[in-house]
């Protein structure tokens, strides 16, 4: 599942939100996948403030790459 981020300006992943559980690499590269080749500009969410009026479809396919870096370890201090 791709979720809207407060900030709206990116979106994560999760597998179960209740339960923190994040997505693998490969299943957040195809959610990119089946979303990426619709026509959409706008995301709405069942929550007002996490609305991403405009640019969503880039600031999807931002996301994708930036989540599978953080969890493979990019941002992570040794």
């Amino acid at each position: 599942m791709a979720i809207a981020n407060l900030d709206r300006k990116s979106f994560s992943f999760m597998r179960s939100i209740p339960n923190f559980i994040p997505l693998s690499e490969k299943a957040v590269r195809a959610v990119g996948a089946a979303l990426m080749p619709l026509a959409f500009d706008r995301v709405y969410s069942h929550h007002f403030e996490r609305v991403i009026h405009s640019g969503a479809k880039q600031i999807l396919q931002s996301s994708v790459e930036r989540y599978v870096a953080a969890i493979g370890g990019a941002y992570d201090r040794a």
